[in-house]
């Protein structure tokens, strides 16, 4: 992964939010669907999301979107 690479949620990530925080109405997974990697640094990369979030990331969080 690279800066300037379309990116998504990984499935595990998305697993783990909806089964932490999905009964709590706080579902992001429809959000995280498409983001672009803004920056990066050796542990983690800057991810801003389709609603307008940056979050750091991990690199086992996410995937390439082919």
């Amino acid at each position: 992964m690279k800066v300037g690479d379309l990116v998504k949620w990984s499935p595990i990530e998305a697993a783990y939010h909806k089964s932490c925080f999905g009964s709590a109405g706080l579902d992001l997974t429809g959000d995280r669907k498409c983001g672009i990697i803004v920056d990066r640094n050796p542990y983690v990369f800057f991810v801003l999301w389709q609603d307008k979030e940056l979050l750091a990331q991990k690199p086992n969080t996410i995937e390439v979107i082919k």
